[in-house]
């Protein structure tokens, strides 16, 4: 596909100027979003990465006029989309220019049926009843939800939830998308035909993209910008389209293979013995038989709504199967990182939150921030944090006593390459104390890295080590869940 700007289109789209642009939330030290000024024209692919709490997420909301508008921040400079200034204007006549896909597909799901969000957006610009639903037809077509329709949303898949957050803003018909990592829950198929669709839209209809990412790969057949965030800043702007600028910039790219710790096969930690699992009339998972050892870690990949997520609360306790039977080791102890981090936060303050399982001292406590790069944030609400942040907090809540069996729900969403590597630190440090893990993620090129095993989850069940389970993979036409197919390119480890 050509990397150049497409020719405008009938309709004249809206440019974004971003002028001299501070943002400053009132329980932060320091600014989000530090005198950033840039332009982006009718027909841009931007790709913003950087540091986990950069302020890449910030930049978006603000873009979008969430901040200020629904978030109270001390903003200085403007943001205007074509005529109208995002800080100065109602957000919902904003929506019409400028729509924002956010990290948490659950943040942005207001309505309990899949057709009636797709909807939600036309209906409410009082448009014709027959182009609503022309809208929401070819917005599900667009994403390929359309046999999800009659589907309740929370009944959904964290990826199945994230593709009906895409249509839900396509059906909008912004000028502008903002994509807050937009396939972190997508299989690596289904990501690749969001970026793929996306691409298509801006090539043939003059839309801007702006796409924050972490995993920058599938996005450098289209030829983005590259802005790179750090402190509020953008510290360095650049067009690529080659995975050794990723490298040389120190960006996430592939990982370099792990030699496996052999596990002790008599430290049976967990087991499943013939387990079906059904949600109403749907099923989800059935007749699996899996077993978790001492010291091995387990990766857990497949399609969205496969029952990867339903695995980690069948062996958790916190779904009861059907059929078969839950085999766990007495007095276990668990310890589990769900997909979505406010739905296991509690407490108003870092600091509370850490001490949920019991009093810290203050070097323990300093320690296990630093660590988790979460300094100066004990006061701060859990909730105000970036969603990497979040990530990083409920991943050290969890490991903090120790846990015999460790479950782990897509953790490195939001993470930059630093951060995904001090998680990959604590996983093998958990491991080396005996504790088996089953880590469920849709980084297959870290997972080919870091486990012992891996097992599939959709319509087959494969079992094996990584380079059984990707020569199998192939076999069978799934190359969208081997390393070189999502890193596109072949072979290997870090370079």
């Amino acid at each position: 596909m050509s990397s150049s700007r497409p020719a405008a289109t009938a309709r004249a789209r809206s440019t974004v100027i971003i002028d001299r642009l501070t943002v400053q939330f009132p329980d932060r030290d320091r600014p989000a979003v530090l005198d950033l000024s840039e332009r982006v024209e009718p027909g841009d692919l931007v790709a913003i990465t950087g540091p986990s709490g950069c302020g890449k997420t910030t930049l978006c909301r603000t873009i979008a006029g969430f901040v200020p508008g629904m978030m109270q921040a001390d903003v200085q400079g403007d943001v205007r989309i074509g005529a109208m200034s995002s800080l100065h204007v109602d957000p919902a006549r904003l929506a019409v220019r400028v729509g924002l896909v956010q990290q948490d597909p659950d943040a942005q799901i207001c309505t309990l049926g899949v057709r009636q969000e797709v909807a939600f957006g036309p209906e409410n610009l009082c448009l014709p009843v027959d182009e609503v639903r022309r809208r929401v037809d070819e917005a599900m077509r667009i994403v390929g939800i359309e046999d999800l329709a009659e589907r309740q949303t929370p009944t959904l898949s964290g990826g199945e939830k994230q593709r009906l957050a895409i249509a839900a803003i396509l059906a909008m018909e912004p000028d502008v998308l903002l994509l807050d990592e937009p396939t972190a829950n997508l299989d690596p198929h289904g990501a690749k035909t969001i970026f793929d669709t996306l691409a298509r839209l801006r090539e043939r209809e003059g839309r801007s993209l702006i796409v924050v990412e972490h995993r920058l790969a599938p996005l450098l057949p289209f030829g983005p910008r590259l802005w790179v965030m750090d402190g509020g800043r953008i510290v360095l702007r650049r067009p690529t389209r080659r995975r050794e600028d990723l490298v040389a910039l120190g960006l996430r790219s592939s990982w370099a293979r792990r030699p496996p710790r052999p596990a002790s096969r008599a430290g049976v930690r967990t087991a499943l013995r013939g387990v079906s699992f059904r949600y109403g009339q749907r099923p989800v998972i059935d007749r699996l038989s899996f077993t978790a050892s001492s010291g091995e870690i387990v990766g857990v990949i497949g399609p969205n709504g496969g029952g990867k997520t339903t695995l980690l609360r069948l062996l958790a306790g916190l779904e009861s199967p059907q059929d078969g039977t839950v085999e766990k080791k007495k007095d276990l102890r668990i310890g589990m990182v769900f997909q979505h981090p406010h739905q296991q936060i509690f407490e108003r303050s870092v600091r509370r939150e850490l001490e949920i399982e019991g009093p810290l001292d203050e070097d323990h406590r300093a320690r296990l921030l630093d660590e988790a790069r979460l300094r100066g944030l004990d006061e701060a609400a859990p909730l105000s944090l970036s969603l990497g942040e979040q990530r990083r907090l409920t991943v050290t809540t969890a490991l903090r006593t120790e846990p015999d069996l460790l479950l782990l729900d897509e953790p490195f969403i939001g993470q930059d390459r630093n951060n995904a590597a001090w998680m990959i630190g604590r996983i093998l440090a958990a491991r080396d104390r005996g504790a088996a893990t089953i880590l469920v993620s849709h980084d297959v090129p870290l997972l080919a890295g870091l486990c012992d095993r891996l097992l599939y989850l959709g319509a087959d069940v494969i079992e094996g080590t990584p380079d059984e389970m990707f020569a199998r993979l192939r076999g069978i036409g799934k190359d969208a869940f081997t390393p070189e197919y999502w890193e596109g390119q072949a072979g290997g480890g870090e370079r």
